[in-house]
C-alpha cells in the first residue's frame, strides 16, 4: 500500500483520502488543496496498517472513493486516528455483495479478464461515456496493467476471507450513472448507515469539484 502526501503544508487540518482501485493521484491532483495537508492512500496490495501521526492535527477529514471506502474501513476500524467527518463517495463498505456492493460474479470477471484492452473499456465506464473519457484522459492512472491485476486480486482475497469492519461515514455519495457500484446497491448499503447526497455523475465524481473543500462541505 502507498502513502503519498499530495499536500504537506504544515496545516491544522489534514483530508485523508483513500483512493479507488487501480487508481494513482492524477484522479484528485486538480483539486485545490486550500488549507489542507492531504494525505493519499492507494495501492491495496498489501493492505498495511498507517500511523497514529495524525492525532497531532486539529482536524482530520476522511474522504473514500470506490474499493478505497472497504479499504478506509478495513485500517481505520483498528487505528486510535480521530476523525472529523468521513464521507464515502460511490462505494460501499461491503465491495463484493449482490445487493450492497459489486456482484461477485462481476467483481471475478474484471479480475479475469483485466488487460489493456479491458481497462480502457473499464475506464470509459468509469468516467461517463467516450465523451467524457477524452475530455478526463490526464485523470487516468498510470499504474501497470499488471500492478492493478495484483492489486484488485489481493482485495477479492481480503474481502472474501475477512468479515468485513465498519467505521461510522457521515455522509454518502450516490452517482446516479455509476455503472460499476450501482445506485440501488449503493442506497441499500447506506439508508440508515449515512446522510445520502445523490449526484449527477458516474463512477468517477471529481469531475464535478474543483476543490477538497466542497467535498469536505457534503
Amino acid at each position: 500500500m502507498n502513502k503519498i502526501w499530495l499536500n504537506k503544508q504544515g496545516n491544522k487540518n489534514c483530508i485523508l483520502y483513500f483512493n479507488g482501485w487501480a487508481k494513482d493521484e492524477n484522479t484528485v491532483n486538480h483539486l485545490d488543496a486550500g488549507d489542507f495537508d492531504i494525505c493519499m492512500f492507494n495501492d491495496y496490495n498489501p493492505i498495511s496498517p498507517i500511523d497514529e501521526k495524525f492525532n497531532e492535527y486539529s482536524t482530520v477529514y476522511l474522504v473514500a472513493w470506490s474499493l478505497g471506502v472497504w479499504a478506509s474501513a478495513k485500517l481505520l476500524s483498528q487505528s486510535q486516528i480521530k476523525i472529523t467527518k468521513a464521507i464515502a463517495l460511490n462505494g460501499t463498505q461491503q465491495p463484493i455483495d449482490t445487493s450492497q456492493g459489486i456482484s461477485p460474479s462481476v467483481f471475478k470477471a474484471t479480475l479475469d479478464t483485466w488487460n489493456e484492452k479491458n481497462r480502457n473499456k473499464f475506464n470509459i465506464r468509469i468516467m461517463g461515456g467516450r465523451k467524457q473519457y477524452a475530455q478526463l484522459i490526464k485523470r487516468l492512472s498510470t499504474r501497470e496493467v499488471e500492478n492493478q491485476k495484483s492489486e484488485l486480486s489481493n482485495i477479492l482475497k481480503e474481502a472474501s476471507s475477512n468479515m468485513a469492519a465498519e467505521i461510522n461515514f457521515d455522509c454518502a455519495l450516490i452517482g446516479s450513472n455509476d455503472l460499476i457500484f450501482t445506485p440501488a446497491n449503493q442506497f441499500n448499503y447506506w439508508n440508515a448507515r449515512a446522510r445520502i447526497v445523490e449526484a449527477d455523475v458516474p463512477h468517477y465524481p471529481f469531475a464535478i469539484f474543483e476543490t477538497w473543500n466542497e467535498i469536505i462541505g457534503l
